[in-house]
């Protein structure tokens, strides 16, 4: 009977050791079913997280592209406003060097013709137009007895031509009340279908001034 009575101590005692594993493997697999939850939860939160990063990448991608081409928009127009700001320079400064050009055609024009030009006189016409002096001197308001005295005082035409210019020059009577400047006799010649002597005429006194 003590022998059993051992025997079943040492079967008890087996279940109790069988029993008190079986609790400690039943706690160690709750533990790992609560660690497998916690790990699916990170794993749904680092999801969401990678999504909304994601989300953020794009929406900072789509802005940079919006930026630059903004960027570009602005370069571009700002080229446009340069250059045309540029032509706009360049268009005035053409304005200011035609008005500067104009003036200083106004003031060689206006330039008072003397016996020191009487060279300049003969070169452009008495020798290049000297059959147009009675129709010059016409221009100039001769009158008709001081055109007659020229004819009679010379038999040629260069004479005559010649005689014309310096009575003007002098400004002797009858021989008309306008201005002696280059301006008068440009339009004179001009007026009798002489203006590429008008404008060598021009050339010329353009360069005697300079000197």
């Amino acid at each position: 009977l003590e022998e059993r009575i051992n025997d079943l101590k040492k079967t008890n005692s087996l279940l109790e050791e069988i029993n008190s594993e079986s609790k400690t493997r039943l706690q160690q697999q709750q533990q790992s079913t609560e660690r497998v939850s916690e790990l699916q939860e990170e794993i749904i939160k680092l999801r969401e997280e990678k999504s909304f990063l994601e989300g953020l990448l794009k929406a900072l991608e789509e802005e940079k592209v919006k930026t630059e081409k903004q960027a570009e928009e602005l370069r571009s127009d700002m080229l446009g406003k340069v250059e045309g700001f540029g032509a706009m320079l360049a268009e005035m400064k053409r304005s200011l060097d035609m008005l500067e050009e104009t003036q200083r055609k106004g003031e060689l024009m206006s330039t008072e013709l003397t016996t020191n030009h009487m060279d300049v006189l003969l070169r452009n016409v008495v020798d290049m137009v000297p059959q147009k002096w009675e129709d010059i001197a016409i221009c100039l308001h001769f009158g008709d007895a001081k055109i007659a005295s020229l004819k009679g005082g010379n038999l040629n035409i260069e004479g005559r031509s010649k005689d014309m210019l310096r009575s003007w020059l002098r400004q002797d009577k009858d021989t008309g009340n306008q201005p002696r400047t280059l301006k008068t006799l440009y339009n004179a010649l001009v007026d009798r279908d002489c203006r590429p002597e008008a404008d060598k005429l021009v050339k010329e006194v353009k360069g005697l001034e300079k000197e």
